[in-house]
């Protein structure tokens, strides 16, 4: 007998053995990935700078900055800040939309923040445009990498997943967390 036949004659002994685990985990592929996780839900991706379009909702003009008194946002606790997201929304169908977004920051590490809508949401018909504003708390070292939007009356439609880069930050979120 060779040393490879040998060696395959022992694993199927060893499985016979051993209830067929041992052979299966000799012969067993990789396994594959759990699916879900942040981007199990279909979305559209894009920067702050970018006009994005799901499908529904056209955003453009879009801004993520340190609150201010006008914004009506304020941090929830000592040691955090208040930031505004800003964007202009519009109709992209042939019939009217209502709604709002739920809107969530996460840092490079995964970390979430929800944030709440700054405004009454918008009724739009075909084409037409609204502002729309969404307040967060976040601890004060918090470095948002990205923001995701979904608009609360139509989960089902496609999220804009919106990258933020260094250079979209107000100058006190740029640093990075120790």
């Amino acid at each position: 007998m060779t040393v490879r036949t040998t060696a395959k004659v022992s694993a199927m002994l060893l499985a016979l053995l051993l209830g067929g685990e041992a052979g299966s985990a000799l012969a067993a592929p990789k396994p594959t990935p759990v699916p879900g996780g942040a981007n199990a839900a279909a979305g559209v991706s894009g920067t702050l700078a970018q006009t994005l379009f799901n499908g529904t909702l056209r955003l453009r003009a879009m801004s993520l900055k340190d609150a201010t008194p006008a914004d009506k946002v304020h941090p929830n606790a000592t040691g955090e800040r208040a930031l505004v997201f800003h964007a202009i929304v519009s109709n992209g169908t042939h019939h009217e939309n209502h709604g709002f977004f739920d809107a969530t920051l996460s840092d490079a590490d995964g970390i979430t923040v929800t944030g709440r809508p700054l405004d009454d949401g918008w009724s739009l018909e075909q084409g037409a445009a609204a502002r729309t504003a969404s307040g967060f708390s976040v601890p004060a070292n918090f470095a948002p990498t990205k923001l995701v939007l979904r608009q609360a009356a139509a989960p089902h439609d496609r999220a804009f997943r919106i990258t933020i880069r260094t250079i979209d930050l107000p100058a006190t979120s740029a640093q990075p967390a120790p």
